[in-house]
């Protein structure tokens, strides 16, 4: 009796990871975006087991495999097929710019939206280009009469026969305080910080790219190293909502023991013991460089 086959992918709708999916939830950004994850490393590991299956075809019958046990029939599909599923699985990456990162990066954004104060479920429409509208036929007339110069019109100025779009309104609103703008807001409150300040440090640090990491290793929005990251108890340090927290309870600790906001950030980029024994902003050019750019992005911050 042949062993079923779990079937894997988009077409097995038995497979519980893609009812899980399909199901509505009322759960955490957290749970959702954890349901997400999964889901894009089981899409991950079904193209793999495709692309076995593929491989395999192109690769000629041996004569000596003949006539031997399961080497012929449905049972010898069946076994190939869990093997090439239990192989697709062990070799699924998961990592930084794998398959499984880049969906899910794709679509954290559908699930942050879903989270966001006030805001509406994201609607995914189909891709459909419409058609262009009609042309309208301009008079011949009105075209420069050969010999006569173009009228001039002042650079810088829309041409008024023109329609001039005022532009989406996600285009001029902040990235950052855009995807994580609640999460800027409450580690703000429960640190006694401002959020223009932690926005400011964000982009220095990571220009707000949660996978970010740094040559010497620091990781996440605002940049953790591992110790800072075991001191404020941070799991996992890719994760924005415990990045922030974390970054911004480090950075109202260094507010407190040098009571100086350039102090702090120059410990924030330095490290404490640097400030210490300098008795200020360290003489490194990083350093001061880092200082003013945090200063400076803090103002733009709040002037906006």
């Amino acid at each position: 009796m042949p062993v079923p086959v779990k079937s894997v992918g988009p077409a097995g709708s038995g497979d519980p990871w893609v009812e899980q999916l399909r199901r509505p939830t009322n759960g955490t950004i957290k749970a959702e975006k954890a349901r997400l994850r999964q889901a894009t490393r089981e899409f991950e590991s079904f193209f793999i087991y495709q692309m076995l299956k593929t491989m395999r075809q192109t690769i000629p019958e041996s004569s000596m495999s003949r006539d031997t046990p399961m080497s012929g029939g449905l049972g010898k599909d069946t076994y190939t097929d869990i093997f090439d599923l239990e192989i697709a699985r062990k070799a699924t990456f998961g990592g930084h710019n794998s398959i499984a990162e880049l969906l899910y990066r794709s679509m954290e954004k559908l699930v942050d939206a879903r989270f966001e104060p006030g805001s509406a479920a994201p609607e995914i429409k189909p891709l459909k280009v419409p058609d262009p509208p009609p042309q309208e036929l301009k008079s011949v007339a009105a075209r420069p009469l050969p010999g006569r110069p173009t009228p001039m019109r002042e650079i810088g100025r829309p041409d008024p026969g023109l329609p001039v779009s005022a532009g989406h309104p996600a285009i001029k609103r902040d990235p950052i305080m855009g995807r994580f703008g609640s999460l800027i807001d409450q580690a703000a409150r429960e640190n006694r910080l401002d959020s223009a300040l932690i926005r400011a440090v964000i982009r220095a640090e990571s220009n707000g790219d949660p996978q970010a990491v740094s040559p010497v290793g620091a990781k996440g929005l605002m940049q953790l190293v591992d110790s800072t990251a075991r001191d404020m108890n941070v799991r996992d340090p890719f994760d924005p909502a415990e990045n922030i927290r974390a970054g911004s309870r480090y950075l109202r600790q260094l507010i407190d023991r040098f009571g100086n906001l350039k102090l702090a950030l120059a410990a924030y980029n330095a490290g404490p013991a640097n400030v210490e024994r300098h008795g200020g902003v360290p003489p490194f050019a990083e350093t001061r460089e880092y200082v003013r750019r945090v200063t400076a992005l803090m103002g733009q911050s709040r002037a906006k």
